[in-house]
């Protein structure tokens, strides 16, 4: 019986060291570059907000290790990016444009037609391109719907799921998916004050729910097949530090678990940097 165990043992930890391999080495190779140019917060001289540099609830750190577990190196652009910059990564992402009021010196860069020409060129080679927006009071939309645009995809700048308190967090909460590789294992997700979406070819709806008021339904995520690239977007930064692991007692959020999702989907269809994307 001893023996019968200890063999037991080593076979469930050799399956889990192997599934825990699996995961790294789906990023092996890989880089992802994140935007902080069209974001561009600055609190004390230090850049913040939705960047992997910062660590407090604002920050994408906790995000960035998440692309780590999966073996990805992380990337960032100051600049607006150049055909050069971005056949140095796999994915990239832009999150949340800063807007006058919130823009560094109150100077937003944005995203403009020549921006989108360079993004488009290089999601059609075989880019994988990720869009996180953010409500009606805190994302620039009308330069951000330009390069999303592109792909038949539009944020509306509207502001659904308001969570006015924490005793109100299920209004910011999702719990019925589809069989989507996002939502494997996943019963419900959070996010706060969002935008929504429109979209038309070549886009396609991912996730779609109810209007608050019931007379309808929103988009709430959306993807597109662009050539040999593909786009994820969302009205939401999502993954920030406070809410990539928010717990209460009362709704299982899983956001990490979409997070880890979304991160093993995107890099598996991703090519290595400079290298066409895979089609999943």
């Amino acid at each position: 019986m001893r023996i019968f165990t200890c063999i037991f043992a080593l076979l469930v930890a050799g399956v889990a060291s192997t599934l825990f391999a699996a995961d790294g080495d789906v990023g092996r190779g890989r880089v992802v570059g994140l935007d902080y140019f069209f974001n561009h917060q600055v609190k004390d001289g230090v850049q913040f907000h939705y960047v992997w540099d910062d660590e407090k609830n604002s920050g994408y750190s906790k995000f960035g290790k998440v692309w780590e577990q999966f073996g990805a190196g992380l990337g960032k652009l100051n600049g607006a990016p150049t055909r050069k910059d971005l056949d140095g990564f796999s994915v990239y992402i832009i999150v949340n444009p800063s807007t006058v009021k919130t823009a560094a010196d109150h100077r937003p860069n944005y995203i403009q037609s020549a921006d989108a020409d360079v993004i488009a060129g290089w999601v059609k080679d075989g880019g994988v391109l990720a869009l996180f927006g953010n409500d009606k009071n805190n994302c620039e939309f009308e330069h951000l719907n330009i390069l999303a645009g592109r792909f038949g995809i539009r944020f509306n700048g509207d502001l659904r799921n308001a969570v006015p308190t924490h005793a109100d967090m299920a209004r910011g909460t999702f719990s019925v998916f589809p069989e989507e590789a996002l939502f494997s294992g996943v019963k419900m997700i959070y996010m706060k004050e969002i935008s929504t979406l429109s979209v038309q070819e070549p886009a396609a709806v991912l996730l779609r729910a109810e209007k608050e008021d019931g007379s309808g339904t929103d988009v709430i995520m959306a993807t597109a097949r662009f050539g040999k690239g593909f786009v994820f977007a969302v009205g939401d930064p999502w993954f920030y530090n406070e809410y990539i692991d928010v717990k209460t007692s009362v709704l299982a959020i899983e956001n990490r678990k979409a997070a880890e999702n979304l991160v093993r989907w995107l890099l598996g269809m991703a090519g290595e940097p400079g290298v066409s994307a895979r089609q999943p």
